[in-house]
């Protein structure tokens, strides 16, 4: 078995067992803010770790496999070389892009500005900008490995070739 299908494998298992434990496991951290005592699910921070590893894993690889490309085919073909730096062209359009619609606006919880970080510190207006810029980078990524899934599970890509 080739190693992508195994590390594919590996991280669906961990992927299906952290969302499992999410929706299934039930509520027990009770954090109290301005007040009010909420509950949220016991593996949400496990989650919340798990997509910005993939998140973080995706972002690199995308740009280590286009550098690798980009030297390698530079000496033999520069015109196509040129064109495989396009996947790192993507990532920076994508994140200047999710810096451009994101906002310094203050978080709402339950209908109140959010004032203070988990460590106590008051939270920041770049901390509201970096929140956002991630969290659209994860929704598009997401709805691009979504489609390539897709395209994959249907064969697009070869009945175009052939």
């Amino acid at each position: 078995m080739k190693a992508s299908k195994i590390v594919f494998y590996i991280s669906m298992a961990i992927s299906l067992a952290i969302i499992v434990l999410f929706f299934f496991v039930g509520f027990g951290n009770t954090d109290i803010y301005n007040g009010n005592e909420l509950r949220s699910p016991m593996f949400t921070d496990a989650l919340l770790y798990w997509i910005y590893v993939l998140t973080i894993l995706a972002v690199v690889l995308v740009l280590v496999f286009s550098t690798s490309s980009f030297l390698k085919g530079f000496a033999t073909n520069p015109k196509a070389a040129i064109k495989s730096i396009a996947g790192v062209l993507a990532v920076v359009v994508l994140f200047v892009v999710a810096y451009a619609l994101s906002s310094d606006a203050p978080i709402m919880v339950n209908g109140k500005p959010l004032s203070v970080s988990n460590d106590g510190a008051p939270v920041e207006g770049s901390a509201y900008v970096l929140t956002d810029v991630l969290l659209y980078v994860q929704y598009v990524l997401f709805a691009v490995c979504a489609l390539a899934t897709l395209f994959g599970l249907l064969n697009i890509t070869r009945a175009v070739k052939k």
